[in-house]
């Protein structure tokens, strides 16, 4: 039923993204307040984030009961006519995302020891199907005029989430190990463990921080995006979304099969090249199939980050990356609470929501700075055959 669940958040995380022209229009909103939509959201994502590890210690269950219950009722709320009241309900499910979804992947990583990042790709996947799935439903709604009966329809299934899950036992029976050393040693309890110094500590919150902030900035404004670029599409605007999580679900399908502990970081790479690619494929779109094919090779090169994130953050940390892990959640959230609205700020400023998506496609160089410039093990460097990453050569 978690994986229902799973599914269910991820039509409410994309939510925003395919119904930002209708709250446009609604209050004639300017790209600038627009984007505090995505800010309220990921404000209380980070809030939701920072109450887990509390709420952790009381079990996950009672979690993903909170967690499902607050989205339920923001989702309903964003049927509210008022600008800040439904920003305020905006918070509400975005809370409760933060704790429900932070949660299923601490749960399933801490579950699924042997291949954790196949695990974690597997739930990923599931939240990718809701997020295909938001837009078609968003543009038949809006077809019918029936955009409030969606979201309360949304707020039901999460609500039904969380009363099946009240009566489900979801404890882990076994402790989480600590990440194990090529020679089999132990990691110490206290402190930084031995492979990951405070500074590649910082480089990962870093990267937590910008992929989630660069994903949601790309994946909430085109749909506005494409409405704005006055072609033959019609009403196929609110899709445009759904070619972004597709691209992302069918990379995570991919990864989820991979030998991923010898193709880590060479997936990192070439996965951030291919996305800053096609974000620059997508500045210069003039249709919606070249839109289509832009963002769905952005989300294909974005899959495989975010699993290997999380995979690495549990390997680093072992049984302390529940703590560690609300920190890079809640800067996670921070990301994308902060990009987004960059990129409505700067189409506001300039005029061009062109040149606002121009931050997402920094997010991504950044990253593959970062990543670049990472000299522990912490991804693996190894290709098939046992040849290193000249990119990524270690010292």
């Amino acid at each position: 039923m978690l994986h229902t669940g799973v599914v269910v958040a991820g039509v409410a995380t994309t939510l925003i993204g395919p119904i930002l022209p209708i709250l446009i229009g609604r209050w004639t909103l300017s790209d600038q307040r627009a984007g505090l939509f995505f800010t309220a959201q990921f404000c209380g994502s980070m809030a939701g984030v920072s109450s887990i590890r509390w709420l952790i210690a009381r079990g996950y269950r009672q979690t993903f009961v909170c967690g499902f219950c607050l989205v339920a009722i923001g989702v309903a709320g964003l049927n509210l006519r008022n600008y800040p009241a439904c920003l305020g309900a905006t918070f509400v499910f975005g809370c409760g995302l933060g704790q429900a979804l932070s949660s299923a992947n601490l749960w399933v990583a801490e579950i699924a020891k042997a291949r954790r990042v196949a695990a974690l790709s597997i739930l990923n996947l599931q939240w990718g199907i809701g997020a295909i799935a938001c837009s078609p439903l968003v543009m038949l709604a809006q077809q019918h005029e029936a955009t409030s009966l969606l979201l309360y329809a949304l707020a039901a299934g999460s609500a039904l989430t969380a009363l099946i899950l009240a009566g489900m036992n979801l404890e882990p029976t076994e402790t989480l190990e600590p990440l194990e050393t090529e020679e089999n040693e132990e990691q110490p309890k206290l402190g930084l463990p031995e492979r990951i110094s405070s500074r590649s500590t910082l480089s990962l919150a870093a990267l937590f921080f910008l992929y989630v902030g660069s994903e949601n900035s790309v994946a909430g404004w085109v749909a506005s995006f494409t409405k704005r670029m006055n072609s033959d599409s019609g009403d196929m605007w609110a899709l445009a979304p759904m070619f972004f999580w597709g691209g992302l679900i069918a990379g995570r399908a991919l990864v989820a099969m991979l030998p991923l502990r010898r193709l880590e970081r060479a997936l990192l790479a070439s996965g951030l090249i291919l996305a800053a690619a096609s974000i620059c494929l997508l500045l210069e779109a003039r249709t919606f199939a070249s839109v289509a094919v832009s963002v769905t090779a952005a989300g294909f090169g974005l899959a495989a980050i975010y699993p290997i994130l999380i995979a690495c953050l549990v390997k680093a940390f072992g049984e302390r990356s529940r703590r560690i892990g609300a920190i890079m959640f809640a800067l996670a959230g921070m990301g994308g609470a902060v990009m987004p609205w960059l990129v409505g700020l700067t189409s506001t400023g300039t005029g061009s929501l062109r040149a606002g998506l121009l931050v997402p496609l920094a997010g991504c160089l950044a990253m593959f700075g970062l990543i670049a410039t990472m000299r522990e093990p912490l991804f693996s460097a190894s290709v098939p055959g046992g040849s290193k990453s000249p990119l990524f050569h270690q010292n």
